[in-house]
């Protein structure tokens, strides 16, 4: 892989798709480095410097988990990371929507667990597999009179557009409304819709493929 790009405290100018993140990424348009972890906010997590853990087959203690850290409200996030920094934005931008990705992340790995050694199983579940293209490649569509607005919600997605190059193709979950919400109000509508259509489960059938 290509060496990450560097610091550009103002990429949100660079292509138009980054919009729905651009109001977070405002915030440190004035930096001269990557912000610490401890300085981004999002409503009801904290970011914490870490490594990533992995979401490995081996055995791992439940409360050490990734996703059970974020139920706990902590973010581990790896400092100067393209990936883990648009992650933030994501999550100050979508927070309901996030906080339910990794409950249901969280609940699954759970009953997933082999009895006796705790150990999780070598194949994921078609819902997890759901929930991890919806979290790293997800965009939301909302639809309304023939009209459609996009919006990415995958902070891979992000990332592929800090690193430039070809279009990717993304994983959409589409919405039906009565009118299209103005495009400032549009990321709370998203939020919302989306973590109230998380309370049901989603399946890799559920989500479309879509040029982003």
């Amino acid at each position: 892989m290509p060496a990450a790009p560097a610091w550009n405290a103002r990429f949100f100018e660079q292509d138009a798709r980054f919009w729905p993140i651009a109001p977070a990424a405002r915030a440190f348009a004035e930096h001269s480095d990557f912000p610490a972890p401890e300085e981004l906010v999002a409503p009801g997590v904290s970011f914490v410097s870490a490594r990533k853990p992995r979401r490995a087959r081996r055995q791992l203690a439940p409360d050490t988990a990734y996703d059970a850290r974020i139920l706990r409200g902590e973010v581990p996030t790896r400092p100067r990371s393209w990936h883990d920094f648009l992650n933030a934005l994501v999550w100050a931008t979508f927070p309901a929507s996030k906080r339910a990705v990794h409950m249901l992340q969280a609940a699954l790995l759970e009953r997933a667990r082999l009895p006796g050694s705790g150990a999780l199983p070598n194949a994921r579940a078609r819902a997890h597999d759901a929930l991890a293209l919806l979290d790293e490649g997800g965009v939301l569509v909302l639809a309304a009179e023939g009209q459609t607005l996009t919006l990415g919600f995958g902070h891979a997605l992000y990332e592929a557009l800090v690193r430039g190059g070809p279009s990717v193709t993304a994983s959409a979950l589409s919405f039906e409304l009565l009118r299209l919400p103005a495009t400032a109000e549009a990321a709370a509508v998203a939020d919302e819709l989306l973590a109230a259509r998380l309370e049901k489960p989603l399946f890799p059938a559920d989500l479309s493929r879509r040029e982003f």
